[in-house]
């Protein structure tokens, strides 16, 4: 388990100086964002296939479109780099995204959406994914009407890709939330970990209860999260067996701390917060042995997270400078 932590690091250093190379402009939280689509890849993307994933992106998409000019982009280049027909790739992205955008207002995190279907579906499965996200999605804003938003589109996705039946799943995802309550505050967090929650068999008290757990040993070793990435405490929390809890938990640390070394990964970079999302992606894949099930349910979900946050930064510091410069 080291030595897989310990080469999808290396691996992650490489691929954000890679990342920051083919976007100039790049700043260390979209770098980050890049780098994690390729976590759990066996070695380094090249600058030269970022670059022609960029070149293929901006031919085949128009610049007024969310997929080229939106904050997902890099996600989108990342994988169309690992893609071995990466022309075919942008044109199912773009026919996922169209159906998406049928259903749902478009938004950078419809874009996500999209990119995440494509890397976890099969085509035929496409139309069958995004209607069974517009079903979930519905049936939780009738839950939750003023803590659902554009944000909880993609943790629909990973809801989804699930063979659950979307009423089941939802009502599994409420039945979780009235059991974190008990231990957490905040509708928007507890969403975040109730979704996840939902994936996952058991009964929800225990789910919570285990949540509540790890949240505290997290918590009691310095690895602490904004609210928007709570999901990722229940992602950790039920990947991991009871009686591993705690050396997980330690090793998340550990290789955060590592992390540091890493030039814009520290404290004037992407920050504590983004290396415990990032730590917590590596160790969690590293402990499933990249396990594709996995991969593509929960350890998305915490890609996701990261990007979600980049999408909120970038959007934040663009109505910062249209606020300053009005003045």
């Amino acid at each position: 388990m080291d030595k897989r932590i310990d080469k999808t690091r290396d691996i992650f250093e490489e691929n954000f100086k890679v990342a920051k190379k083919a976007f100039v402009l790049n700043s260390n939280l979209e770098a980050s964002a890049c780098a994690a689509s390729f976590i759990g890849n066996p070695n380094p993307v090249s600058v030269e296939a970022m670059k022609e994933a960029k070149k293929i992106l901006d031919d085949n998409a128009s610049l007024l479109s969310s997929v080229r000019s939106g904050n997902c982009r890099q996600v989108i280049v990342a994988t169309l780099a690992q893609s071995s027909d990466p022309e075919h790739a942008i044109k199912e992205i773009k026919k996922i995204h169209k159906g998406l955008d049928k259903k749902f207002f478009d938004s950078d995190y419809l874009v996500l959406a999209a990119t995440m279907i494509y890397r976890s579906c099969r085509e035929a499965d496409y139309e069958r994914c995004i209607r069974r996200t517009r079903e979930i999605f519905k049936l939780i804003r009738k839950d939750h009407p003023l803590a659902t938003g554009s944000e909880d589109i993609t943790a629909c996705v990973i809801m989804a890709l699930t063979d659950i039946e979307s009423e089941i799943i939802t009502r599994n995802a409420e039945d979780c939330f009235a059991s974190l309550k008990k231990h957490f505050f905040g509708s928007n967090k507890i969403q975040y970990m109730a979704n996840i929650a939902a994936v996952f068999g058991g009964d929800p008290d225990d789910k919570a209860e285990v949540i509540r757990k790890t949240y505290e040993m997290l918590k009691s070793e310095g690895v602490r999260f904004d609210s928007d990435a709570y999901g990722v405490i229940a992602s950790v929390a039920l990947l991991t067996r009871p009686e591993d809890l705690s050396d997980v938990v330690k090793r998340i640390k550990r290789l955060s701390d590592d992390m540091k070394s890493i030039r814009g990964m520290g404290a004037w970079g992407a920050g504590k917060r983004i290396r415990n999302i990032l730590a917590s992606a590596i160790v969690l894949d590293a402990y499933t042995g990249g396990d594709m099930a996995s991969r593509s349910s929960v350890i998305n979900s915490i890609i996701t997270t990261i990007i979600a946050i980049e999408i909120a930064a970038v959007t934040a510091a663009t109505t910062a400078a249209a606020s300053s410069a009005s003045h």
